[in-house]
């Protein structure tokens, strides 16, 4: 009696443990992947104003983004940047692809540039850090290392900037 008794217990624990590790199956672990992107951003003229003065203290920018990374491809870019006492050009962006937006921000010290004044526009050159902190759609959970990536810009005029962004970032896992 015992070994019937012992032998109709071991079989619910296997079936109990088979049940178990079937409803909870194991997440994919989240991996990490280099974002390489290329991004034209166009600085807007002030509300009411068709023309960008120099220096510009605060703004925004769009443009059209593409990133060689699987999964990403073409969308656009668009940031609200300051230029504290520092210099540094600080923004927070949002890019936006087809299966969904990631958004971060960057912090871009300039080189030196040739001379600027409300008349006169100056080649420039930027280099600086950038993060990716979140994301929506296919994104979401997208995480980077706060300015673990690089930035770097350059302008014939400092109002159309051409940046090369590299950052590495934890994709978000999917279940199967």
């Amino acid at each position: 009696m015992w070994f019937a008794l012992i032998v109709v217990m071991a079989a619910s624990l296997v079936i109990g443990v088979g049940f178990a590790g079937a409803a909870s199956p194991k997440k994919p672990a989240a991996k990490f992947t280099t974002l390489n992107c290329r991004v034209s951003l166009t600085t807007e003229p002030p509300p009411g104003s068709n023309t960008v003065n120099q220096p510009q203290a605060q703004g925004s920018q769009y443009g059209p983004i593409h990133c060689r990374t699987a999964g990403f491809g073409g969308g656009l870019e668009g940031d609200s940047f300051t230029i504290p006492d520092s210099g540094d050009t600080v923004a927070k962006y949002n890019a936006y692809f087809s299966a969904g937006s990631i958004k971060g921000s960057f912090d871009i010290t300039p080189g030196e540039p040739g001379p600027l004044s409300s008349n006169s526009f100056s080649s420039q050159t930027w280099t600086g850090t950038m993060t990716v902190d979140g994301g929506t759609g296919v994104y979401k959970g997208i995480t980077g290392k706060k300015n673990s990536g690089v930035m770097n810009c350059s302008s014939p005029d400092s109002v159309h900037m051409t940046c090369t962004e590299t950052v590495k970032v934890k994709m978000p896992s999917t279940t199967g």
